[in-house]
Parts: C-alpha cells; sequence; structure tokens
C-alpha cells in the first residue's frame, strides 16, 4: 500500500511539475537573413554624402556607416500536448540600419530593414524616417518582400509612377504626408530619401549633383 502511494505520489509531482513548474519551452530556428533583393532598398554603402537643397540654402548629409547584425526574435507561440506545454520559437533575424545627419541641422535621415517571420510565412520591411527628435518625425514603412501576401502594417500615402519636385522628375516615388513636421517625405527604391518638406513652403530636394553621382559612380 505504501509503495503504491509512492508511486502515485511521484507520477502526481511529476505531472503537477510539467503543467505548472515548467515553463514555456525554448526552440530556436534556423538564421533568417534578409532577402538579396530586400538589401538594394537601403541604396547606399553606409558612408556617403547626400546634399539637399531649398532656395539657395543646402544641407549636406553624411552617412555614419551601415549596421548588420542579427537581433533573437520570439516569432510564434504555441500550445501542444496533453498538458497543453507552451512552445515560443526563437530564430535570428537579419536588421540594417543607417543613419543620415547634417551638421546644418537637427534633421536626420534614417533607414530600418528587417526580417521578419510568422505562423505564415517570411517578410522584410523598411522603415524610412526624416524627424528632428522622436515627435517631430515622419515614418514610411514598405513591405519589400513577402512570401505570402496580407496586411503587414506597411505605412505610407501614396505611391506615384512620377513625380516632379524642384524640376527633376523621379520615378517610383513613395510618400508620406501629415500635419507636423516634417510635414512629407519622398522617397525612391533608387536614390533613397528624395526631399523632405519642414514649412508648408518649405521642400528640401536631393540636388542634382548628389544624383548625377549617384548613377555615375567613380
Amino acid at each position: 500500500m505504501k509503495l503504491t502511494n509512492y508511486i502515485f505520489f511521484t507520477i502526481l509531482i511529476v505531472a503537477l511539475s510539467v503543467m505548472f513548474g515548467c515553463g514555456p519551452k525554448s526552440v530556436n530556428s534556423a538564421r533568417e537573413d534578409l532577402h538579396s533583393t530586400s538589401r538594394q532598398w537601403i541604396p547606399f554603402a553606409g558612408s556617403e554624402l547626400v546634399a539637399f537643397e531649398y532656395d539657395t540654402n543646402e544641407w549636406v548629409f553624411s552617412g555614419a556607416g551601415k549596421e548588420i547584425y542579427y537581433e533573437n526574435i520570439r516569432y510564434m507561440s504555441d500550445q501542444s500536448g496533453f498538458f497543453q506545454v507552451q512552445e515560443d520559437y526563437y530564430a535570428d533575424m537579419e536588421r540594417q540600419e543607417l543613419t543620415f545627419d547634417s551638421p546644418s541641422t537637427p534633421y536626420f535621415i534614417e533607414y530600418y530593414l528587417e526580417r521578419n517571420k510568422g505562423e505564415v510565412g517570411t517578410w522584410d520591411i523598411i522603415k524610412i524616417s526624416v524627424g528632428d527628435g522622436d515627435y517631430y518625425k515622419n515614418e514610411m514603412k514598405i513591405v519589400t518582400y513577402e512570401t505570402e501576401s496580407y496586411d503587414k502594417g506597411e505605412i505610407y500615402s501614396s505611391f506615384s509612377l512620377k513625380k516632379t519636385l524642384n524640376g527633376i522628375v523621379f520615378d517610383s516615388v513613395y510618400y508620406s504626408q501629415q500635419e507636423r513636421r516634417p510635414f512629407g517625405v519622398y522617397y525612391t527604391k533608387r536614390y533613397g530619401v528624395i526631399a523632405f518638406k519642414v514649412a508648408s513652403t518649405e521642400l528640401w530636394v536631393i540636388k542634382q549633383e548628389t544624383i548625377n553621382q549617384k548613377n555615375n559612380p567613380d
């Protein structure tokens, strides 16, 4: 009788430990790299100079160097088995970051490219920001690659096949508009941020010389 009670008690302790004491189980998946086409959405090596002009004024932004790293992200949780043990799935996801600053203005330009994974498919998103601090910032998000098509929270106001800014014609322009500064941000995959509006009539546009250098690198 004592042996039977001991066996029952042991089984009960093990069962309760599995149900309440073990906690979520971590499962590591293979590393996830950005798709090769997504990397092209940050069209810079990292140390370039980009000049913008408004009227007769010029702001020159310099790249602070591109950062490439992996971040361990929980991308899915699942409960399975008789005791509904939670399994958290993690993977190292590639990220790329690049910031441009200028000594002439507190405004900055930021690019952030990330790999994502979920229960359904994988996808890449680029976040493009122009701002002066955390509040005065205009950000757009664009899905650059996906294996399954559904809403992933991309944010941009409009897309235009052609747009003329300061007399320069740009192709395939994404742009975001808002009620506080910067009121507008314009971006193309070829040149990156091509313009941003810091006041109702103050639109800073990438200089033709910068475009020429981009099209004809040394």
